[in-house]
């Protein structure tokens, strides 16, 4: 049943209770009120320190102001509103002024950011504890709402807890009718946001359109939606134990932050995708909500063992998946150096390793060198002097070009019959998906001959560069090693 818009003493105890009952605040705590200067922060610098009294808290409170600057003068109103109510509780107060307007197509988002952003470097500053909102039991119904639009995760119907974290919230135990109506009888001023009544942000929509339509059906709707968050949250627990025990099965590494695939195959499909959330909120944040096609692609990017995978992720993040093993890491820059031009008989130092071309041999002493060359053992030379390459030619050249793969890339590698792409190449050496743009090719006239994968590496010249009867010169291509 909806309730009706109570007394002020009843509704002081009722928050002085909810706060108690649900440890919103902590005895000695130093909290910092985010007041807009509407109706529900208003309330909240209001109830507050009688809460504090009643319950013997102790608390200190400091309050923050963010103008937009974005509705003339009714930001100014709603700044002096603010100033003057906490000047009158006696509440240190910070405003914080944008100097630049945010843009309309992404402003409740964006302000969200930018007002929990000096929240915390408010606290920073002043050594506060907790950062109380004037959220009530109307916002909680939306949030629930808006979430389960959005997300397909459990954690949707939980909706915003009492307290998170630092996050305190002790108004959610009052709709937004009595707040007002607690407003109207301690004549406790407030300014409306007009912006509030435009359907063009998601929240606004579920509230005037689509709660009312929802109330037709069930008039306790807000009351409803409320009571099955503190439901879900009490089967959240539940759940949590469960993914306890299957992120140990699954989580390896010393931070626990990489998962073994085929461990994560064994589990049910909803632990998996309960693991691969909490992956993501381990980089995201543990409130940060996951949408279902970002876990569906992580769920398709650890199918298989086979090779590696990655998937770019939001925030500048990728899930790497190589053969066995997941994780999630800030996604690295694209790896691009210049070419070089290396002549021969000269050296040249690209991405930081050094390379030198020599011609060991030209006809008629040919034949002799290449005979040394075909007794010695396999990487000889590149025990002592790094990565080495012997390429035999048709014809004398003044120089190669030392690179980074490139998209399309493809050779025949020595001793194979077909060709292939160098990227697959690379990973059927199981060189890790990070390192494979930072691997060195040569091209000699404009054809690929020598791809190294890691520094000092002997690599693999392409067939068409194998001793034959049309060599004329034995050229060799050696990296030289720092010793370390």
């Amino acid at each position: 049943m909806t309730r009706s818009c109570a007394s002020a003493p009843s509704i002081a105890r009722r928050v002085a209770a909810y706060v108690d009952e649900a440890d919103v605040l902590c005895p000695g705590e130093k909290a910092l009120l985010l007041l807009s200067g509407g109706a529900d922060s208003m309330a909240l610098l209001a109830l507050l320190p009688g809460v504090s009294r009643r319950l013997g808290l102790g608390l200190r409170l400091r309050a923050l102001h963010v103008d937009y600057a974005t509705r003339g003068e009714d930001s100014e109103r709603d700044r002096r509103i603010v100033e003057e109510a906490c000047e009158a509780a006696r509440v240190p107060l910070d405003v914080v002024r944008l100097e630049r307007k945010l843009a309309p197509s992404d402003f409740q988002r964006r302000a969200r950011e930018l007002r929990y952003r000096a929240a915390r470097e408010v606290c920073a500053r002043e050594d506060l504890d907790a950062v109380a909102t004037a959220h009530n039991r109307d916002d909680q119904a939306e949030t629930v709402l808006y979430r389960l639009a959005k997300y397909a995760a459990p954690s949707s119907l939980v909706g915003m807890r009492p307290r998170e974290g630092d996050l305190a919230r002790p108004l959610l135990c009052l709709t937004a009718a009595e707040i007002r109506a607690y407003c109207a009888a301690r004549g406790i001023a407030y300014g409306d946001d007009v912006t509030n009544a435009t359907t063009v942000y998601a929240r606004n929509l579920l509230r005037h359109e689509v709660l009312p339509v929802l109330a037709r059906i069930n008039p306790s709707v807000v009351d409803t939606l409320a009571e099955g968050a503190d439901v879900a949250a009490a089967e959240r627990v539940v759940l949590e134990a469960a993914l306890d025990e299957a992120w140990g099965r699954a989580a390896v590494g010393e931070g626990g932050d990489v998962l073994d695939v085929a461990a994560l195959a064994q589990e049910p499909p909803a632990l998996r995708a309960l693991c691969l959330r909490r992956l993501l909120q381990g980089v995201y944040g543990e409130e940060a909500l996951v949408e279902r096609r970002l876990l569906a692609a992580l769920d398709d990017l650890v199918g298989t063992v086979a090779g590696s995978r990655r998937l770019s992720l939001p925030g500048g993040y990728e899930a790497v998946r190589e053969y066995g093993s997941l994780r999630v890491a800030r996604r690295d820059p694209a790896h691009a150096c210049e070419p070089v031009l290396l002549r021969v008989g000269s050296a040249a130092t690209f991405c930081g390793r050094r390379f030198a071309a020599t011609v060991v041999a030209e006809a008629p002493a040919v034949e002799r060198v290449i005979a040394g060359i075909a007794q010695a053992p396999v990487g000889a030379h590149a025990a002592a002097n790094g990565g080495e390459a012997v390429f035999t030619l048709a014809s004398p050249v003044e120089s190669l070009v030392l690179r980074h793969p490139r998209r399309g890339d493809a050779f025949q590698p020595f001793g194979m019959s077909a060709r292939v792409s160098v990227l697959r190449f690379l990973a059927a050496a199981k060189v890790p998906a990070g390192d494979r743009e930072r691997a060195v090719v040569a091209e000699i006239g404009g054809a690929l001959a020598w791809v190294s994968p890691f520094a000092g590496s002997v690599g693999r010249i392409a067939e068409q560069f194998r001793v034959g009867p049309r060599t004329r010169v034995v050229l060799r291509l050696t990296e030289e090693t720092t010793g370390g």
